[in-house]
């Protein structure tokens, strides 16, 4: 699990109230592209990524009485944790809300409609394609129908 825009001093005084969710998602990008190349070095074997990402508060503190750790929770957290375990293999897999504030930075395919375990009805998710104005990143899908 990873989070970003925790500190709100970074992110006021950060060029783009957004900058860190552009960070996340680069970091994201990253992280797959490096595992790309390990699994070139590897005989009869290829670790997969499968990445979920949510955007929205959270709660954050330390807990714990006799071994304390910093840790956060919320909704954003339980959905961002769906995403994930109903991901695909190497794929981004987000909510539409995170999707509709990366849509100026990012592509993203439509996946589908999943049922969310505290979430009324489901929610609609998507794929990250790639960075605007740039060859995609990872093969397009066929797409769920949309509603």
């Amino acid at each position: 699990m990873a989070a970003s825009g925790l500190n709100p001093d970074r992110r006021r005084l950060s060029l783009h109230p957004y900058e860190h969710l552009y960070q996340l998602i680069e970091f994201a990008l990253a992280l797959q592209n490096v595992l790309d190349i390990f699994n070139q070095d590897l005989l009869n074997f290829e670790f997969v990524c499968k990445l979920g990402l949510n955007i929205g508060p959270v709660t954050a503190g330390v807990i714990g009485t006799t071994k304390l750790y910093y840790d956060i929770w919320g909704d954003t957290v339980n959905i961002a944790s769906r995403m994930y375990s109903t991901g695909v293999e190497n794929r981004i897999q987000v909510s539409q809300y995170t999707r509709d504030l990366l849509i100026d930075r990012y592509d993203f395919e439509y996946r589908d409609h999943i049922e969310v375990k505290g979430v009324d009805g489901g929610m609609d998710t998507y794929l990250l394609v790639g960075r605007k104005g740039e060859p995609p990143l990872f093969p397009l899908t066929e797409p769920a129908p949309h509603p």
